[in-house]
């Protein structure tokens, strides 16, 4: 990594806007690990998005697959 201009990275990155967690997002990502036996870490991803109103996510991993109201993208 050390030969890999970094700077368009840090660029992306500086784009992502953090969201707040909540006691509701953690009882949601509960009901996600009891209805779809995610992991908690995928549970809180899955929950984040259904309390901010995110019907998207760019991800590989097919999990996400099993969720009703999420829509996988892939480029």
């Amino acid at each position: 990594m050390k030969q890999v201009d970094l700077r368009h990275v840090f660029k992306l990155l500086s784009l992502f806007e953090e969201l707040p967690s909540s006691f509701e997002i953690t009882r949601v990502a509960e009901e996600m690990i009891r209805g779809y036996g995610f992991l908690p870490n995928d549970a809180i991803i899955v929950a984040t998005c259904k309390y901010y109103g995110i019907g998207r996510i760019a991800t590989f991993d097919d999990d996400f697959k099993r969720v009703d109201f999420l829509e996988i993208v892939r480029f």
